[in-house]
Parts: structure tokens; C-alpha cells; sequence
């Protein structure tokens, strides 16, 4: 082990001299190789590699503390003899490099490039003769004054080994590159890299406990958090702790696509009544005995949802006389102020309520007029659980919000934005990207969502012909194997996915940044945007 670390620190003594080395000098410290040979595999390990593309490639061995040469044989201060010099290495390591190399480009390539080896000692100032059949001159024996300026020492060497060398063409260096320094994460399939990820998305966090324990003391609080923060996982853990009390528990937010996720997740509890907002209307308007009829003008239809159903609500349950004792709201700041009163009515006395919001979240209502239903102290959620901050910081951008105070994953990729003149000819970067993804980077179909302001079925969205190669669902809520899910951003709020798509981004929906924000936001590790041109700075 004490041999060891002299051989380390030796070893990081002249890396740390190196450092002084200018652009396009090259070290690569510790290069292991193996190859293939007609005795089997042979494995090895050069000290160091150092590259210059207008001189050549060193490859060193370099030896620790003090040495002696006696009678040709290496020895190490202690006497103890070397079961093999240190050029000899440094010489096998040679020969083993070219082999790879050569593998990759042919032998040809290589006849007029230099390819040398030296010994360094870091520790020692050399003052012998060198066997001649070790080296052919002193210049390929670096010691401790070549710490100093290493560069000089260098340039000796190359000079000695090839008094006028050949420089290495970009073929050659990549080559080079790709043996000594490979980038490994092109190896990486994007679908190993989202499971890394979302593996590390699935812990839960101290704030989240901390929520945790205040919901389970306290029969009224509201919970404000931003996109990705966790709330819908508190909502429902809320749900399932005071269904396990004996209560009735109401679960209801805006989107019906999460009512209907969130059914799926609590189907194993039937205390526990799971249905969006118009849709609770809609069930208890009937059971009542009332008509529930919807006007197929627009402007009427709107203010059916938005005033009526609410009034609707409250004779409904003065008919059926049935209330919940735990009333759990998610999306709430898309809840207009009269679906409160209404809400209201369908609690039984004492009845626990809570509200799970983010305001910049508001589709559809003006987040500066939203109220929630009770006065409280709104406890703050602004740790970013869902998005990686690459994908949380743009989505904060795009949403003109404030950046969560810390993410979840640190590291991840990068946000991807095209441009097209028009949106036929964003169908087909639709079409390529799709084909990137699951054919090449080996993401299956059901973990990723396409996601436009406006339904793929508008005529509008010619875009849409970019999904002609794949199968698609509508179901939003719910992943089916081998289909990429198609929806509109609004209908996917609360939701979220591995992959998303967002497309048809044109100055309307520039112009609305929290359709941006909410549909960015649902990605958990990559995330696309395809804008027109000009309605996004770049």
C-alpha cells in the first residue's frame, strides 16, 4: 500500500506539471488498454500519453522514488530487482497503442506519424548513463527538472525522435480521441439516461414530509407550490391517510384528464370519490333528479360551466342531502370563486379542507383575481420534484415565473428548440424527431406525449402529418404500449411524462406564457419545442 501511494503521488506530480502545458498540447494520465492477439487478450496500462498534433504522441511509464541501473538490470532502491525496466514498458504500452490504432485507420496511415515512449522520474535528479539499448539518447529520460517547464523537455524529445515530424490529420486525431478519450455518454441511449434519472425523481423530499405532517395536524390549509414541486403526490397521500380514518373523501381538481388519472391511482379505496369539477356537477345534477343540459352555442356554453354548474351543485345537494367530511382540491386556482360556495355545501360539518395550487398554473383564470376559499398562510412548495433544472429552468423562462429554489436533478439534458417557416414543414421535423426517439435512441412510444395548444384534429395544425409514422392515443391520462399520446397542453395539465413534445408553438401561443409554462413543465427529462420562426428569440 506505501508503495502504492509513492507511485500515485509521483504520478500526480507530473500531471500537476502538465497543467502548465498550452492549447493543443494533450495529456491523458492512466490510459488502459486491451487487445485481441493470437494468445488471447492482453491487457495494459500506459502511465501517461502525451499529444501534440503537430509533433507526434509520447506514451511515458513513470517511476517513483530513487532507482539503480547495475549491469543493464533495473533495481529499485531497495535492491530489489524489476521484473522488467521501465522502457520496456513504456515500450509494450508503445506497440499496444499502435495496434489499436492501426486497427482503426490501417497500417499505412501511421508509417511517417511519430509514435514514442520515455521514462519519467519525478522524484530523482538523473545523473547516469542510460543503457544504449533503453533509449538513444538522454532526451528520452524526463526527471525532476522536466517538472519545472515540461514543455522544453518535450520539445527535445520530439525533436530527437523525429527531427522532421508529420502532422497528424483530423482522421488521425479523432482516432486518437476516440481510443485514449472516447465521449462515452454518445454510447448512452437517451433511455438509459431517463431511467437514471426518474430514478432519482422518486424520493421524496424533507419539504414534502414537513407538508406532510402539517396536513395531518391541521383540518384547513392551503398548499402553494410551482410546477413539478409535488403537490398532486401530497394530495393523494392526504386522500389515502383520511380514507384510512373512516372519512369520505372528495378528490376533485379541473382537468378531466387528471381526474381520471387520479381514479386510476386510488381505484384500490372506495372512500375515496375521485371526479373533476364539471363532472361532480354533472353526477350529482342527475342523481338529483335535475336536467343537466348543455348549451351548444360557445359564448353560452362557457358561462353554463363557469356560473351555472356551481348554482347547479348547491340544489343538487339540498336534494340529495350527501356531503364528504374531507374535501381535497388540486388545480384549485382554476376554481372560479362561486364553485367555492358550492363546494362548500358539499361538505358535512367540520369537514377538512385543502387546497393544492400554483397560480402562474391559471389556464383558465386570471391568476391576479384568483382567491382561494379560506383565509391561511398558504405553506410554499419550491423544490422542483418532476423536471430536471434544465427543463424546470426553461419552463420558468418560457413562463416568465421565478426559477424554483433547487431541483431535484442538478444534471440533465438539455431543452431542444426547432424553428420552421410554417407548420407543414414542422410536421416533418415532428416526423424525424419521432423517428430519433424510438428508433435510434430506443424510447418506447407510450413514455412519450406530442403536446400543441390545439388539437392535432383542428384544421389548422398541419403539423399533424408528422405523426402519420407512429400510432397514436388521445388517451392522455393513460400510457398504451406502442403509442405516442396526442393531446392539447390545457388537457394535460397535472399530468406529466418522460418525454414531451411540444409543437404548434406559434405567436399565440407565445403570447400566452403560461401555456408554455404548464406544457414545458410536464416533462420529467427531455423536452422538445417546435416554434415557427420569428415568434421565439433565440
Amino acid at each position: 500500500m506505501y508503495i502504492e501511494n509513492i507511485g500515485a503521488h509521483a504520478e500526480q506530480r507530473v500531471f500537476d506539471a502538465l497543467k502548465s502545458l498550452p492549447s493543443p498540447w494533450q495529456v491523458f494520465p492512466t490510459v488502459e488498454w486491451r487487445l485481441l492477439r493470437g494468445e488471447g487478450e492482453v491487457i495494459g496500462e500506459a502511465d501517461l500519453v502525451i499529444f501534440h498534433p503537430q509533433f507526434g504522441l509520447i506514451v511515458f511509464e513513470i517511476k517513483a522514488g530513487a532507482v539503480n541501473v547495475k549491469e543493464g538490470q533495473w533495481l529499485y532502491a531497495s535492491g530489489l530487482m524489476m521484473k522488467q525496466s521501465p522502457f520496456s514498458q513504456a515500450r509494450r504500452n508503445r506497440y499496444a497503442l499502435i495496434d489499436k490504432l492501426i486497427q482503426r485507420l490501417g497500417k499505412s496511415t501511421f508509417d511517417l506519424l511519430t509514435i514514442t515512449h520515455a521514462v519519467w522520474f519525478p522524484d530523482v535528479y538523473w545523473s547516469g548513463s542510460l543503457p544504449a539499448s533503453e533509449a538513444p539518447s538522454r532526451a528520452f529520460l524526463l526527471d525532476r527538472d522536466a517538472l519545472v517547464k515540461p514543455e522544453k523537455y518535450l520539445l527535445q524529445l520530439f525533436k530527437a525522435a523525429t527531427p522532421h515530424p508529420t502532422a497528424w490529420n483530423t482522421a488521425q486525431q479523432k482516432a486518437l480521441k476516440e481510443i485514449l478519450a472516447p465521449d462515452c455518454h454518445l454510447l448512452m441511449p437517451l433511455v438509459a439516461q431517463l431511467d437514471n434519472s426518474l430514478a432519482d425523481l422518486q424520493q421524496a423530499t424533507e419539504q414534502q414530509i414537513t407538508v406532510l405532517r402539517m396536513l395531518r395536524t391541521q383540518s384547513r390549509l392551503l398548499v402553494e407550490g410551482s410546477a413539478g414541486s409535488g403537490k398532486t403526490l401530497l394530495a393523494v397521500c392526504l386522500a389515502r391517510e383520511h380514507a384510512a380514518l373512516g372519512k369520505s373523501v372528495l378528490l376533485t381538481c379541473f382537468n378531466r384528464n387528471l381526474a381520471q388519472h387520479l381514479s386510476t391511482v386510488v381505484a384500490d379505496i372506495p372512500a375515496i370519490t375521485v371526479l373533476n369539477f364539471h363532472e361532480l356537477v354533472r353526477s350529482r345534477v342527475l342523481a338529483a333528479g335535475l336536467p343537466f343540459d348543455v348549451p351548444e352555442d360557445l359564448e353560452l356554453r362557457i358561462q353554463f360551466f363557469r356560473d351555472e354548474c356551481p348554482e347547479l351543485l348547491i340544489k343538487a345537494i339540498e336534494i340529495l342531502n350527501e356531503g364528504f367530511d374531507t374535501l381535497i382540491i388540486d388545480e384549485a386556482a382554476d376554481f372560479n370563486a362561486t364553485w367555492w360556495i358550492a363546494l362548500e355545501t358539499i361538505g358535512r360539518n367540520n369537514f377538512s379542507w385543502y387546497c393544492f395550487f400554483d397560480r402562474h398554473q391559471a389556464i383558465y383564470q386570471e391568476n391576479d383575481t384568483w382567491e382561494p376559499p379560506f383565509n391561511a398562510q398558504p405553506f410554499l412548495l419550491d423544490i422542483n420534484l418532476r423536471n430536471t433544472k434544465p427543463i424546470g429552468e426553461q419552463a420558468a423562462k418560457w413562463g416568465n415565473v421565478d426559477i424554483p429554489t433547487a431541483f431535484r436533478i442538478e444534471e440533465g439534458l438539455l431543452p431542444e428548440v426547432q424553428y420552421s417557416l410554417n407548420f407543414t414543414l414542422m410536421g416533418e421535423q415532428l416526423r424525424q424527431l419521432l423517428k430519433r426517439l424510438i428508433q435510434r435512441e430506443r424510447i418506447t412510444p407510450d413514455r412519450i406525449v406530442v403536446l400543441s395548444p390545439y388539437r392535432h384534429t383542428n384544421q389548422k395544425s398541419t403539423w399533424s402529418c408528422g405523426l402519420t409514422d407512429v400510432s397514436i392515443s388521445t388517451e392522455m391520462y393513460n400510457p398504451i404500449a406502442n403509442c405516442v399520446r396526442v393531446g392539447a397542453i390545457q388537457g394535460f395539465k397535472g399530468l406529466e411524462a418522460d418525454v414531451v413534445i411540444l409543437v404548434g408553438l406559434d405567436n399565440q401561443a407565445v403570447s400566452h406564457p403560461e401555456w408554455l409554462y404548464v406544457g414545458a413543465s410536464r416533462a420529467k427529462v427531455a423536452l422538445y419545442a417546435l416554434f415557427l420562426e420569428g415568434t421565439l428569440s433565440r
